[in-house]
């Protein structure tokens, strides 16, 4: 049975040759070097992905939106209600929401993946829920280490059943109400950086309350004492089962 450092150390580096001759091609067309911005660099990035020989095409995509609510959301960071989630996760699987017109104007499917939604589980729905949100890390931790670990093995195991099917593109998403404080809280940790630099106002937080959310952040670092060594450690005690799913994926 496959392990998750087993599957780590199979991912292969991007191919730099290949990025190389992408780069020299673009360079070499003909208008202004970067005039088109992002869309150069991400089309040399795709040429450099493993599989694709040096020719940025793709066949199948998929976009995976993963949807969880968070314990944290009890500290009043956030000015959605906890319902919007579940609400909108519903939404996405008929196909009202930006993302799902974003993503058919590209020909990508969206896969509505439920992996800890505070609700009845919503038709139409992929469930991989962990349990009805997750813990409030101002308090202590979002999951154990051994419900990330699974979460992640699980989403894996996914991601491999649509390659295998023909996906070669993959998008990653998320959705759920206050998430953006675990967010902040893991870009604290991996970057070293002071929570007032990495807290924003999320999903239309009032500048008023901006403080507090800072506050909850440096209060769930300080409770968690997450090592930044150890991304599994840092996602299990300040993250949140979607973040999870999207590094899964």
């Amino acid at each position: 049975m496959q392990t998750l450092t087993s599957l780590l150390h199979a991912i292969p580096s991007p191919d730099s040759a290949a990025m190389l001759r992408a780069q020299q091609h673009v360079d070499g067309l003909l208008k202004p070097p970067g005039s088109l911005g992002r869309l150069e660099s991400l089309a040399v990035q795709l040429a450099g992905m493993p599989g694709l020989k040096g020719v940025p095409h793709v066949n199948g995509k998929a976009m995976l939106v993963m949807c969880a609510d968070h314990g944290v959301w009890d500290e009043g960071v956030a000015v959605s209600p906890k319902i919007v989630t579940a609400i909108q996760a519903a939404n996405m699987t008929r196909g009202t929401t930006g993302v799902c017109v974003l993503a058919a104007q590209a020909g990508a499917k969206v896969h509505v993946i439920d992996v800890g939604i505070d609700a009845e589980l919503i038709p139409g729905v992929v469930n991989m829920r962990v349990a009805r949100g997750c813990g409030n890390i101002a308090q202590g931790p979002a999951m154990s280490r051994s419900q990330a670990e699974e979460l992640l093995l699980e989403v894996i195991r996914y991601t491999h059943e649509l390659a295998k099917d023909g996906v070669t593109l993959f998008g990653v998403g998320e959705l759920g109400m206050a998430n953006t404080t675990p967010a902040a809280a893991i870009v604290s940790v991996l970057t070293g950086s002071d929570a007032e630099d990495v807290v924003g106002i999320g999903a239309n937080l009032p500048l008023s309350r901006v403080g507090n959310k800072v506050d909850v952040v440096r209060r769930a670092i300080a409770v968690n004492q997450p090592d930044r060594n150890d991304g599994i450690d840092v996602l299990a005690k300040v993250g949140g089962f979607d973040l999870v799913g999207m590094a899964g994926g």
